[in-house]
C-alpha cells in the first residue's frame, strides 16, 4: 500500500520508511500522523485529470499561437512584375513553390530542387516574379505539418493619383428596397398589414405584375392598374430572385395600397480615394448600405457631383462627427458615373475637369507586405482644400478579409483640433506611407474619434 502523509506541524520528529509512518512523542504531547491511501483507481483518476489538464493547457496554447500565426501570413498575396517584395512574418513555417523558374527566392531561399523552390518565413524572404499569372506555395509548419497554400497573384506595376477630396454620391438603386411592413386602415375601417412576414427589411422589389419598376411613384401606379385583390412581385433577396404574392388594400382614400415603407435612392458625402491612369476612380472604400436597413444599395447607376464642405461636427466619445456640406447636382454639374457598389468601396470612371488623372500627381501603389507600423498620412478635405495630415499606423491584419486590415489612430494637431479625428465623410481619404498610396480611411471608432481602421489599397484596385 502506497501512502500520501499530511503532516501536522508540531515540535515533534517523524521517521518516515516505505509504505509506513512511525510516530514518535512530542515534546508537547502525543500526535498521531495520519496518512491517506490511493487506490488503484482512484490514482489512475487523478493521473488523468493532471493529463487532462495539460492536454487543455496546450490546446489553448496552441490555438492561441494558431490565431497569431493566422493574422500575420495571409492566404493571398499581389506581387509586382519584375519588382522585389520582401516578405517577414517571422513565423516558424516552410514553404515550396512549383514554379520556381517565376516565383524566385533571392534571399532566404533553398536550392531550387526539380521544379519546386523552396523557402523560410522565419526570417525575411525576397521574392521576385518575372511573369505574369497566378502561382500558389505550400506552407508547412516546422517544415513538417501542412499548415495551408498561399497563392501569389503576379500585377502589371501600378500608379494611381491619390485624391482626398469631398464629392456628392447618388445611386440609384436597381428596384425599390423595403425598409419594413407596416399596418393600413381599410375602406371598412379594419387594419391589416398584408406585407407583414411576405416582404422583409432590405428585399428589392424589381417587378409589379412583370413590369419593372425603377421609382416608388410607377409602383403605386401599377398597383391601382392591377384588376383584383392580389398583386405578383418579383424581389430580390440576398443574392436570389424569388415571386411573392401578397393582398391588396382599398384604403378609405380609394387607393390600394400593400403597407411597405420603401426607398428608391440614397445620396451623401464621401471622399474620393485615387483615379487611375485610365481615368477609373474608386471612393469610400466600404460599400454603400441603406440607412435603415444596414444592406448593400444594389446598383442601377449612379453619378458623382462636386461636394463643399460647409461645417464640421467634432467627433467625441460615443457620438462620431461628420462633415456637413452641399452637392450641386444636375446633369451639367455631373464629374463622374459609378459603376459598381461593393463592400470594399465604390468604383466608376471620373469624366470631370480638375479630377482627373494628372501624372505628376501619382504615386506608386503599396501593397499589404509593404505596410509598416509607424508614421503615415491621410489625404482629406474638411475645408475648401485637401490637405496631409499625419496619423500612425497602430497595427496590421494582413490577413484581413474586409475593410478594417489597417488599424491607424491621428496624431496630428490640426486635425484634432478641426475634427476631433476621424468623422463621418472622410471614408475614402487616401493613407500614404514611405511615398506610396497604401489604403484608404474606412471606419471610425465610435468609442474613440481618435483612431479606426483603414483598408489595404489592393482591396479597392
Amino acid at each position: 500500500m502506497i501512502y500520501q502523509s499530511f503532516y501536522v506541524m508540531g515540535e515533534c520528529t517523524v521517521k518516515q520508511e516505505w509504505g509506513i509512518f512511525m510516530n514518535k512523542a512530542c515534546s508537547k504531547g502525543n500526535r498521531r500522523l495520519h496518512a491517506i491511501s490511493l487506490t488503484r483507481k482512484e490514482r489512475f483518476k487523478y493521473r488523468a485529470c493532471l493529463v487532462l489538464l495539460l492536454v487543455l493547457n496546450i490546446g489553448i496554447i496552441g490555438a492561441w499561437f494558431w490565431k497569431k500565426m493566422d493574422e500575420r501570413v495571409p492566404g493571398h498575396i499581389y506581387l509586382f512584375q519584375n519588382q522585389d517584395a520582401q516578405i517577414d512574418f517571422g513565423v516558424p513555417l516552410e514553404g515550396n513553390c512549383k514554379e520556381a523558374e517565376d516565383v524566385i527566392a533571392i534571399t532566404n531561399g533553398k536550392p531550387i530542387q526539380g521544379s519546386r523552390q523552396y523557402f523560410g518565413l522565419d526570417r525575411p524572404v525576397r521574392v521576385r516574379a518575372s511573369a505574369l499569372g497566378s502561382y500558389q506555395a505550400e506552407l508547412k509548419l516546422f517544415g513538417i505539418f501542412h499548415y495551408k497554400y498561399i497563392q501569389f497573384d503576379v500585377i502589371e506595376k501600378a500608379k494611381v493619383m491619390p485624391s482626398g477630396r469631398a464629392v456628392g454620391l447618388y445611386i440609384q438603386s436597381d428596384g425599390i428596397m423595403v425598409l419594413g411592413t407596416s399596418e393600413i386602415q381599410g375602406e371598412d375601417g379594419f387594419s391589416y398589414e398584408p406585407a407583414k412576414d411576405i416582404l422583409q427589411p432590405g428585399d428589392t422589389i424589381r417587378k409589379v405584375e412583370g413590369t419593372k419598376v425603377g421609382d416608388i411613384d410607377q409602383v403605386v401606379e401599377l398597383l391601382q392598374k392591377k384588376k383584383g385583390n392580389r398583386v405578383m412581385l418579383e424581389i430580390a433577396r440576398g443574392g436570389n430572385v424569388i415571386q411573392v404574392k401578397l393582398d391588396k388594400v382599398m384604403t378609405k382614400e380609394g387607393e390600394y395600397k400593400i403597407g411597405v415603407w420603401l426607398r428608391e435612392d440614397t445620396e451623401g458625402i464621401g471622399t474620393l480615394s485615387f483615379v487611375t491612369e485610365k481615368n477609373q476612380f474608386a471612393a469610400l472604400g466600404h460599400g454603400i448600405t441603406d440607412i435603415d436597413t444596414g444592406k448593400l444599395v444594389r446598383l442601377s447607376e449612379g453619378s458623382v457631383y462636386p461636394a463643399k464642405i460647409e461645417d464640421i461636427q467634432k467627433g467625441e466619445a460615443g457620438s462620431p462627427g461628420e462633415l456637413i456640406g452641399s452637392v450641386s447636382l444636375g446633369e451639367s454639374n455631373c464629374i463622374g458615373a459609378i459603376k459598381s457598389n461593393t463592400p470594399l468601396g465604390i468604383t466608376g470612371e471620373i469624366t470631370g475637369n480638375g479630377y482627373q488623372y494628372q501624372e505628376g500627381q501619382a504615386l506608386p501603389v503599396g501593397l499589404k507586405q509593404e505596410v509598416e507600423e509607424g508614421k503615415a498620412w491621410i489625404m482629406c478635405q474638411i475645408a475648401d482644400k485637401v490637405e496631409k495630415y499625419e496619423v500612425e499606423v497602430e497595427e496590421i491584419n494582413v490577413n484581413s478579409k474586409d475593410n478594417k486590415g489597417i488599424v491607424l489612430r491621428v496624431t496630428d494637431k490640426r486635425l484634432l483640433k478641426k475634427s476631433g479625428g476621424i468623422v463621418q465623410g472622410m471614408s475614402g481619404a487616401p493613407i500614404l506611407q514611405n511615398g506610396k498610396v497604401v489604403g484608404a480611411v474606412t471606419h471610425v471608432f465610435v468609442n474613440d474619434p481618435t483612431g479606426g481602421y483603414g483598408t489595404f489599397m489592393e482591396n479597392m484596385l
